[in-house]
């Protein structure tokens, strides 16, 4: 096998949950978001960790990933946080998953395939309320509800909006969205429905208002070690290893990858490593991002190839081929500091990490 591999610490799963847990207390509800493969963790493994923990919910993107939950063989509640299309509702009914609706089209054909099916399900209606982009807006409210109470093979289970500032230092607009969303909860009560979540937070806003709490939280990325906004005891979930293939002495004004793009200024040892920016590994960290070999940072050099990348190991001691080298997630390197580098986020560095890249749990 190629000795490329994430290492996933359940123990830190589990951890990460408490953590949400003790600061939401036990009378709000945890829906433990595994979209995007739980972020690059493993959807199926990772769900295991959460309902082990004693998740109230489980949550996905798509149908699709609701339904390798459902064939991995977990029963558990899911609510399908993307939404779905009309086509869709047969499957949602079959496999009773929860949508998050905010379309009267796919609310009709939830209706009429719940009908077939002689069942009454669950739905969590969603209003934008500042995000602007999943959801009904506030002067479409009224006649979507009126709409909704004629459809009697359904039934409001939740109401949510998502919280677009959170992790900004303006509370003034999280705090506006909060206020719109409550109001539109209190037409749709006045209205005649009764949901039993209500629910705005995830991982940031839980984290720094409590005010966002209501029923139920939606933590996502600090359950994998990240998104720490005031101190939380988190742990990093996942570390990206690889090991050395090979390594080269060469002299000074050698040029190392495609183009040439870095050039020796010294005698230098550059190691092989095999993975690449089809595993995950972004093209953007090329000559800005370091590893970890040895309980040393050493950096990467040269373009990043699809399967391949080069180390300047020149001052790493004792290196030798074989030697493990961490990509990110050991006390000397995270997602954070890939995602500085790249300039992007550490949600994308972990949800990227690639298919081909096996996950090993631990």
């Amino acid at each position: 096998m190629r000795p490329t591999w994430a290492e996933i610490s359940l123990d830190s799963l589990k951890h990460n949950f408490i953590q949400v847990k003790k600061l939401v207390g036990e009378n709000v509800s945890i829906l433990s978001v595994v979209k995007a493969n739980a972020y690059g963790h493993g959807a199926l493994e990772a769900s295991k960790a959460f309902i082990e923990s004693g998740t109230d919910m489980l949550g996905v993107a798509t149908l699709e990933e609701a339904l390798e939950l459902r064939d991995g063989g977990l029963g558990a509640p899911i609510a399908v946080m993307g939404g779905i299309r009309a086509h869709e509702a047969k499957l949602i009914v079959e496999q009773g998953l929860t949508p998050f609706l905010f379309s009267i089209d796919a609310a009709r054909s939830l209706n009429d395939a719940s009908k077939k099916a002689q069942k009454k399900t669950g739905y969590h209606l969603k209003f934008d309320t500042g995000m602007t982009r999943l959801g009904i807006q506030s002067d479409e409210a009224h006649r979507f509800l009126a709409e909704l109470r004629t459809l009697n093979n359904i039934k409001m289970d939740g109401t949510l909006t998502h919280l677009g500032y959170a992790f900004t230092e303006f509370e003034e607009r999280t705090q506006t969205q909060v206020d719109t969303f409550l109001k539109l909860v209190h037409l749709l009560r006045k209205s005649g429905f009764s949901p039993s979540y209500v629910h705005s937070a995830n991982s940031a806003s839980l984290q720094k208002y409590p005010y966002t709490h209501m029923d139920i939280v939606r933590p996502g990325i600090m359950l994998y070690g990240y998104g720490n906004h005031t101190g939380v005891d988190l742990k990093f979930a996942m570390k990206l290893k690889s090991k050395i293939i090979q390594l080269n002495r060469v002299p000074t004004e050698t040029p190392v990858s495609y183009g040439g793009g870095f050039v020796t200024k010294r005698s230098s040892l550059i190691a092989t490593i095999p993975i690449g920016y089809a595993d995950g590994y972004m093209r953007s960290l090329s000559n800005r991002a370091s590893v970890s070999i040895r309980g040393s940072l050493a950096p990467v050099v040269g373009q990043i190839c699809m399967d391949y990348i080069m180390i300047d190991v020149t001052d790493v001691p004792e290196v030798r081929v074989d030697d493990e080298a961490i990509l990110f997630g050991d006390e000397f390197l995270s997602a954070n500091e890939l995602a500085k580098w790249a300039d992007t986020i550490s949600y994308e560095v972990l949800s990227t990490v690639g298919k081909r890249v096996p996950r090993i749990y631990i």
